[in-house]
């Protein structure tokens, strides 16, 4: 049996939990970050999503095409070494719900590719563990799983 394409985490507008927390809006994110030994502590949470469950866009938009783009093309290479992870957030097989870069420092945030989709929140956080970045140029998502992650292996 294969891993899991992803991993449920809630956002409630200001926080992140692995938890459910009443109220907060639930996301399918990479797994990876999570699956890690250890948690870089203290890093910083670009949360570009809304807690409002009518925030939503299909993965195909050009909009959501071109944040993917940018990022491989220039976001990743500069944010460098304080990159710990990135990952979109899925609502569904079709539905992008936001994304969110965690890095150790949070100073390039405010060029975000993906704030131009949904506004960022920072958020102060332990819960992910550094994963490599990913190859480019592919951009194309597996059965549904939020990119990065994923393969065509059935979960």
């Amino acid at each position: 049996m294969s891993e899991p394409s992803y991993r449920f985490l809630w956002f409630d507008g200001e926080s992140l939990s692995l938890e459910e927390v009443p109220g907060a809006r639930r996301f399918g994110a990479d797994p990876r970050p999570f699956a890690t030994s250890e948690p870089v502590r203290g890093a910083w949470a670009h949360v570009c999503a809304l807690p409002d469950d009518t925030a939503r866009v299909p993965y195909d938009e050009p909009e959501v095409q071109g944040a993917r783009a940018a990022a491989l093309a220039w976001w990743i290479p500069l944010l460098g070494d304080s990159l710990v992870c990135l990952t979109t957030l899925s609502l569904d097989s079709v539905g992008y719900g936001g994304a969110i870069t965690v890095a150790r420092d949070p100073d390039r945030f405010r060029a975000d590719p993906f704030a131009r989709i949904f506004p960022g929140t920072l958020v102060r956080t332990d819960l992910f563990g550094e994963v490599a970045a990913p190859p480019g140029p592919v951009i194309e998502r597996y059965a549904g799983a939020p990119w990065p992650a994923g393969s065509f292996a059935r979960s």
